[in-house]
């Protein structure tokens, strides 16, 4: 009977110690603070479409080395033209046996495309003599574009960045010299006024005087457009919770959490979807110290997802496993986002 009781009175002890230290877990839940910047997560007053990309070109090899010809003959640089290798997935690529750097790959399902004349000319300890930046640049860039007949429509376009490619070089003395090596300038898409996040892009790289040397070009041609029905969308609750949600589980020990931005975007699968979604960018803040150390180690973390509005998304988002398959039901319908805040 001793025992029986001993036993008994250790359980309960071991009870109340799990039940003290799942309490003492629960009080250390971080509050997720919203930076004064920071706007309701609302669909209200949204025009919402859904947009479908062309992903059944199914280029031929004469269209591949037609375009890649087109790209040399600006660049003045060659790849060797008889070598066209076709890869899994509808990928063709080509190669320049003289400068590895320089390739031409490019989707045949999508059009999309990566192209690179060579940075052999370029690994020398000097700035690139006559490179031209700025503005200047800029309009360098919008001429080579329409040159290769890439120029898309100036209401889709918003220019992301100018700027350029440096070089840092180690001396014997351990000082660093910073050598301009490339103009760059990128533009991001934007489709009924909402800016296009994921794979749209242009992104050209210059060298002397202006000379193409890199672009890359994913801006998949809009075969279909589709406003979105209301018992489509999710709650704009649920979309507050399922980003704090995302958050917590990413978070794992910070000291503090701040949601910078919650914008409401279109998201570009590079798969033939753009839909729409919030992009959501968090930072957390963290403190560490070893056994040995006095003080703690601050340090910060950037943190950044997309929360699918549509409670059926069809595109593949970074945090998925697999897409989801489309509906044959598709209605296109107006629609009037119900306010639920």
């Amino acid at each position: 009977m001793k025992d029986s009781k001993y036993i008994k009175s250790f359980i309960l002890v071991l009870l109340m110690g799990i039940a003290i230290i799942s309490c003492a877990q629960k009080q250390i839940v971080v509050k997720i603070e919203y930076d004064q910047s920071v706007g309701p997560v609302t669909l209200k007053d949204k025009t919402i479409q859904t947009y479908s990309v062309n992903f059944n070109k199914n280029l031929s090899k004469e269209s591949v080395l037609e375009r890649a010809k087109q790209l040399t003959n600006v660049s003045s640089k060659p790849l060797d033209f008889d070598k066209l290798q076709e890869m899994e997935g509808g990928l063709m690529v080509l190669r320049s046996e003289k400068d590895p750097s320089a390739s031409f790959e490019i989707d045949t399902k999508s059009g999309n495309f990566l192209y690179n004349s060579g940075l052999s000319e370029y690994k020398k300890n000097n700035n690139t003599p006559d490179l031209i930046l700025g503005e200047k640049a800029l309009s360098i860039a919008l001429q080579h574009l329409e040159k290769l007949g890439l120029l898309p429509s100036k209401q889709e376009m918003n220019l992301a960045h100018i700027g350029g490619l440096d070089m840092a070089v180690l001396k014997d003395d351990n000082t660093t010299e910073v050598y301009k090596k490339l103009a760059t300038v990128r533009y991001n898409r934007i489709l009924d006024d909402v800016p296009v996040m994921g794979d749209s892009r242009i992104v050209l790289q210059m060298g002397e005087m202006g000379n193409l040397v890199g672009l890359i070009h994913y801006w998949g041609e809009i075969t279909d457009r589709r406003k979105v029905e209301t018992g489509e969308l999710i709650a704009n609750k649920e979309i507050k919770a399922e980003a704090e949600k995302r958050i917590k589980l990413a978070a794992n020990g910070a000291k503090r959490i701040i949601v910078e931005k919650a914008n409401f975007v279109l998201y570009d699968d590079g798969k033939g979807q753009i839909e729409p979604a919030y992009y959501i960018q968090a930072r957390f803040y963290y403190e560490v110290k070893n056994k040995d150390e006095k003080e703690y180690r601050k340090y910060d973390i950037p943190y950044d997802f997309y929360v699918p509005i549509l409670k059926k998304p069809l595109a593949f988002y970074p945090h998925m496993e697999t897409a989801n398959k489309p509906s044959m039901e598709v209605s296109g319908s107006e629609i009037t986002p119900k306010d639920d805040e």
